[in-house]
């Protein structure tokens, strides 16, 4: 009698293990098909207001349904890299690419082209301050100014150096050249230090504005003095 009750216990304990095995080995299939079925996306941790300069902290990386992740949903903090909010991001949020701005994104206006720090100012030119129209936006110019100056009851007339190195952002409304051609405009809209943007304002109502412009991919400072019309004489 007591070798049959073992051997009943025995059977039940291999039967509970058996059930204990099998859900086991049910949850970890459950687990796998529903990690097999999940994909990252990217999320605001935060409500971002429109027209707010983008970086990756923040946004988070998280896994969800693959099924109800948008097709135009973000899937990397990479990609939000120098972008703008074009309107309003909520918190948890997917992010969405028709949703932002990409960095140097035309389109979107000139606005979202300009360097922080620094303002888009336009300046009028003609053939000859404009350097015959071979000013195109991507260069980099100089701005000087001819201008009286009066010095002790003296009018005297100088020639200086008012800001260098500005980027060229748009010559008339076209803001991306894609070919090498003269641009005849009649004004040429530049980035300026916004600490220089008084200075040029003068030089233009005040002097005569002429533009030089620099040789590709030169950016160093240069040596420009002011220059005295005396300073012709032997």
């Amino acid at each position: 009698m007591k070798n049959k009750k073992m051997l009943l216990l025995s059977v039940i304990l291999a039967v509970l293990a058996g059930l204990a095995v099998f859900r086991f080995l049910a949850e970890l299939e459950r687990k796998s098909e529903l990690e097999a079925n999940l994909g990252p996306v990217l999320v605001a941790k935060a409500d971002i207001p429109p027209r707010s300069r983008l970086n990756e902290g923040m946004f988070a990386l998280v896994q969800q349904p693959k099924e109800f992740i948008h097709p135009q949903a973000l899937t990397e903090q990479s990609q939000v890299k120098g972008a703008f909010a074009r309107e309003r991001l909520a918190a948890g949020e997917q992010v969405l690419a028709s949703r932002l701005v990409a960095a140097g994104e035309v389109r979107a206006g000139l606005a979202y082209l300009i360097s922080l720090g620094h303002r888009a100012m336009s300046v009028p030119v003609d053939s000859v301050s404009g350097v015959g129209g071979f000013i195109l936006p991507g260069d980099r110019v100089d701005a000087l100014v001819t201008i009286d100056v009066e010095e002790n009851d003296t009018s005297i007339v100088t020639t200086t150096l008012v800001a260098e190195n500005l980027l060229v952002l748009a010559a008339g409304t076209i803001i991306r050249s894609t070919e090498q051609e003269q641009l005849a405009v009649d004004h040429v809209t530049l980035e300026v230090p916004a600490n220089k943007v008084a200075a040029l304002t003068q030089a233009g109502d005040r002097g005569a504005l002429r533009l030089t412009l620099r040789a590709a991919g030169e950016k160093a400072a240069t040596t420009v003095r002011h220059h005295l019309p005396r300073e012709f004489l032997p």
